[in-house]
């Protein structure tokens, strides 16, 4: 997949889970929960749309927070936030968002078992440089061409991705900020390539 894919792909999402989390419509919020990359579908452009809603919250209008005996979710996309205190809110879709951010920067899954013990969690492993330039290159998905993609726009990427999982959940943006830097990433990379069609 070239980096344009990848991008639509990450805005399509995006844009699912803001939809999710406004409650403008029904006067109620929805927190996935388990917002993965197994659960966005792709048709055959590339087109995203987010699947199973098992194990979505209601988030009455007025309420940002749920706190739950029980974390629910799948190991690797976990609110560090939540798994530690039990408290659920929307920010904690926008760290496995952010997970999924990475997914799609490094071509790795969220954790993997056959690396060593330092390297299995995808987000431990990058967090660091994620803000560096010079070793951001060193994850980006080999299986990219270069010239589908500019630098810039990779970087501007990479640190919605670190923002986005960061440990406190007030530090994250929101869904909606998601998806303005999405689009403004991917107008940088069509520009940056001399491209000139727009994301719509």
């Amino acid at each position: 997949m070239d980096w344009p894919s990848r991008l639509k792909v990450a805005l399509g999402a995006a844009r699912g889970l803001a939809y999710l989390h406004s409650s403008s419509a029904v006067g109620i919020s929805i927190v996935h929960r388990d917002f993965k990359s197994t659960n966005v579908l792709l048709n055959a452009n590339f087109e995203a749309k987010i699947s199973d809603f098992g194990l979505a919250k209601l988030m009455p209008e007025g309420h940002d927070i749920y706190v739950t005996a029980r974390v629910l979710g799948t190991f690797g996309y976990f609110d560090p936030e939540y798994t530690s205190t039990g408290k659920l809110t929307l920010r904690s879709d926008v760290y496995a968002f952010g997970v999924v951010l990475l997914e799609l920067l490094t071509g790795r899954r969220a954790v993997d078992i056959n690396q060593g013990p330092n390297d299995q969690n995808l987000v431990l492993q990058v967090r660091h440089i994620l803000n560096d330039r010079k070793k951001l290159r060193k994850v980006i998905d080999p299986e990219m061409a270069q010239s589908s993609y500019s630098i810039e726009s990779i970087a501007m990427f990479a640190n919605l991705a670190s923002r986005c999982v960061r440990v406190e959940s007030g530090e994250r943006p929101s869904m909606p900020e998601c998806v303005r830097e999405l689009q403004l990433i991917f107008s940088t990379n069509a520009k940056g390539l001399g491209m000139g069609f727009r994301m719509r």
